[in-house]
């Protein structure tokens, strides 16, 4: 904290009661875990998402459920992260190569070229010019009979297309 010169000053945590299960709580948890850390966090409960989103000159942090509507990269972190996205909108956060890089991804066809940007989207957004912080991922859990045979998706998607499922009537 000396060598980014923090003298300690409050550092606000917008906070929306019950967004998602236990939210306070976790923010409670994260405030304790940042002030063990040097930073003097102070939750500031809102009513509503206009008052998270109030650019006051005071806003430092808020949550934010961060989900992908179908399996593919543009539906999340440009969706999300990119130029016409909540975040850029509301003026919270901003990067030019992201920007670029999300309209590359909005059109690239080849798979390898698309893995590349959206690799180089992840170093820009989590690490180099940091758009977002990662708490946690959304466990998914199925079941299902041993006779069925069937391939659960590694997200939330549930793919029962024809290719994915077929009973064994054995």
């Amino acid at each position: 904290m000396k060598a980014a010169n923090y003298k300690g000053d409050p550092i606000p945590f917008r906070v929306l009661n019950n967004y998602y299960t236990n939210q306070v709580g976790t923010a409670q948890i994260e405030v304790e875990m940042w002030r063990s850390a040097g930073l003097n966090m102070q939750i500031e409960m809102r009513e509503n998402w206009q008052q998270i989103f109030e650019n006051d000159g005071k806003r430092a942090m808020r949550d934010w459920s961060n989900s992908a509507v179908f399996n593919d990269p543009i539906s999340s972190i440009v969706n999300q992260h990119g130029p016409q996205g909540q975040q850029q909108q509301a003026k919270e956060w901003s990067n030019d190569e992201m920007n670029k890089l999300s309209g590359t991804l909005e059109v690239e066809t080849d798979m390898a070229k698309r893995k590349a940007v959206f690799k180089r989207m992840l170093e820009i957004c989590e690490r180099e010019d940091p758009a977002y912080t990662v708490l946690h991922q959304t466990a998914t859990f199925t079941a299902k009979r041993k006779d069925i045979q069937w391939k659960a998706a590694p997200a939330f998607q549930v793919d029962f297309r024809a290719g994915n499922f077929r009973w064994n009537r054995s």
